[in-house]
């Protein structure tokens, strides 16, 4: 437990970064810190391609709230520290903040302790960090800024009050976290899934153009709503991309179903659709009435799927083997009394169901399995995947 009082009025005063010369001098500072806390700010709902907007760091006591917006460029000066794999940087629920680093400074992160991965592999009930610092610090963290936009400048001072909150206890919690994994021995299982962390690094949003497809709604719509659909999904996407906002902001995919099931007629029909209304009608009415005229007398073909029995077979044994490693995973998590999701990652699991390794070589040819995870998993999966029946080609 730390020593620092949980109320921030009563914190020394943030440093806030935005020029050259602060950041190096800060720079200087972090690179004599045992542990750094990290933490990143977005717009992502505000904009159409997310960008890193704040970056907060806590080093020797003191926190610091940098602006990248300010610095563009010259902040990539953090990217060797970063990259230092004995520089220990804390994040909480790394996976999104990685990609953020990766995008917009092309940062790699090494030495990575995700407070997150920690919490769940001792079985944490919650893993949230507000309740974390609620229950640890008697911390109550506001939700009025949880959803601002980052992006806009100047910068509340509740704004950097809140941002300075989400660091200021890492170094903190990572001793005392540290401290439960090396009680429980599971300190190794926690590096491991961090060093995947570090290198499994989450791809931006690109534009998709095809994502009208995946939609749930689709797989009940006849071939004149898919295209309908279609044309509405492709304006939505390119409109975003114009204006730099979120999909969800040009219009709600409930909406954009109504639409392509029952096309509005005219201007005053569109205006009294849920989702739409009149403001937004006048904004983008036209061009969404035209996106349902292009694609009228228009039908996607429904295909019919005609699957030969050979092939049917393939993909119940491929479902089935799936399901046995999922199974087996489960099995283990018991075995061992940890959640089932940090033994073996989902995407793990299923490459190896798909390429089926049956040696210790080819296995970790498949995925790069852990220290820990080879001590712990690798004999009972190998015994499994020899049993397991090859679907063959196709699958």
């Amino acid at each position: 437990m730390s020593s620092t009082p949980s109320d921030p009025a009563s914190w020394p005063p943030v440093h806030f970064l935005d020029t050259p010369e602060a950041l190096h001098t800060a720079v200087e500072e972090w690179k004599q810190a045992p542990v750094l806390g990290v933490d990143c700010e977005s717009n992502s709902f505000f904009a159409y391609r997310e960008r890193l907007c704040l970056l907060q760091v806590t080093a020797l006591g003191r926190d610091y709230v940098v602006d990248p917006i300010a610095l563009g460029e010259e902040l990539r000066i953090i990217n060797p520290l970063l990259a230092d794999p004995s520089q220990v940087t804390i994040f909480h629920s790394a996976e999104y903040d990685l990609m953020l680093l990766q995008q917009d400074l092309e940062a790699d992160v090494r030495g990575l302790f995700d407070t997150q991965v920690a919490m769940t592999l001792l079985q944490y009930e919650r893993t949230g960090l507000a309740h974390l610092l609620s229950e640890s610090y008697g911390l109550e963290v506001s939700k009025k800024e949880q959803r601002s936009d980052w992006g806009k400048r100047p910068l509340s001072q509740s704004q950097i009050d809140y941002a300075r909150t989400d660091t200021h206890y890492l170094p903190d919690l990572y001793q005392r976290l540290r401290g439960e994994l090396v009680d429980k021995n599971m300190l190794a299982a926690a590096d491991g899934e961090n060093r995947r962390l570090e290198v499994e690094v989450l791809k931006p949003r690109e534009p998709n153009y095809e994502g009208w497809k995946k939609m749930k709604q689709a797989r009940k719509m006849n071939g004149a709503e898919l295209a309908r659909l279609r044309e509405l999904f492709v304006w939505r996407e390119k409109t975003a991309q114009k204006i730099d906002k979120p999909v969800f902001r040009v219009l709600a995919n409930e909406a954009l179903t109504d639409l392509a099931v029952k096309p509005a007629r005219d201007m005053r029909d569109l205006a009294g659709r849920k989702g739409v209304g009149w403001p937004k009608a006048k904004r983008t009415g036209e061009a969404i009435l035209e996106a349902l005229g292009k694609a009228k007398g228009v039908e996607i073909e429904v295909p019919v799927k005609r699957v030969d029995p050979a092939e049917r077979k393939r993909r119940k044994l491929h479902r089935e083997n799936y399901e046995a490693l999922r199974n087996w995973r489960k099995s283990m998590a018991n075995e061992l009394n940890l959640p089932s999701e940090r033994l073996v990652h989902r995407r793990h699991l299923e490459e190896i169901s798909k390429r089926l390794p049956r040696t210790r070589e080819s296995l970790l040819q498949v995925v790069p399995l852990n220290d820990w995870q080879r001590e712990h998993l690798e004999e009972s999966l190998l015994a499994l995947l020899v049993e397991l029946p090859d679907p063959g080609q196709g699958s």
